[in-house]
């Protein structure tokens, strides 16, 4: 499993179970973006799109966590990002240390 995987889920469900608009946004190919899910799905060992013929009709049930899990995981990619960003401004003196402790209620409260 990787981010892209996760990303391409992501893409799919949110240009509306349509396969090549997810892939003409993401700047790669259907059979690539294809591929890659269907990777994701036997790793995981269940099927996350209903497909009728060579379309996605609808997300399974457990498409729809694994979906919801794979949004709150991109997510806390972002918030590392974040982070990471932070702690670059510091060492060019716009942001001042602060405890780990500290790192994880800030996170929490930017949208976790």
């Amino acid at each position: 499993m990787n981010l892209q995987q996760l990303r391409y889920l992501c893409a799919i469900v949110d240009h509306g179970l349509n396969v090549s608009d997810a892939a003409a946004a993401l700047f790669t190919s259907q059979p690539g973006v294809s591929k890659q899910v269907r990777q994701l799905e036997d790793e995981l060992g269940v099927r996350v799109f209903v497909r009728a013929g060579k379309r996605i009709a609808s997300v399974t049930p457990a498409g729809q966590a694994v979906i919801a899990t794979a949004r709150r995981a991109l997510q806390e990619i972002e918030n590392v990002k974040r982070v990471g960003a932070e702690y670059k401004n510091e060492s060019e003196g716009t942001r001042r240390h602060r405890p780990p402790y500290l790192i994880k209620r800030t996170i929490t409260r930017q949208g976790a």
